[in-house]
């Protein structure tokens, strides 16, 4: 819930950053920012780069994110299942210890 919040601020933010380095000259013909930040050949590309890279990252975030969720099934034993079942009396005593039994072979 933090990271989609965190994520939407920062996309919000990506297109004011860009219109904000990318306006008109000033102070002369390259802006003011050198050649690579103005109207030179670099400008553009290096934004899209840079949101694509961004891109990257945030699809890596919500992997890792979502594969935390999910190791947390798999440490639970099939006896800790077995368990869980008995107490909420979905089984039966006698069906409990078949079952039990039938695992610890």
């Amino acid at each position: 819930m933090v990271l989609k919040k965190l994520i939407s601020k920062f996309l919000m933010l990506v297109p004011l950053l860009f219109f904000a380095c990318s306006q008109g000259p000033y102070n002369g013909p390259m802006g003011g920012w050198g050649h690579m930040m103005g109207y030179g050949y670099g400008g553009g590309f290096m934004w899209i780069i840079f949101l694509i890279v961004i891109g990257i990252l945030i699809y890596f975030l919500i992997q890792a994110s979502k594969s935390k969720g999910s190791s947390d099934s798999t440490t639970e034993t099939p006896l800790d299942i077995l368990k869980k079942r008995y107490a909420k009396g979905e089984i039966t005593k006698e069906e409990f210890d078949k079952m039990k039994a039938d695992i610890e072979r």
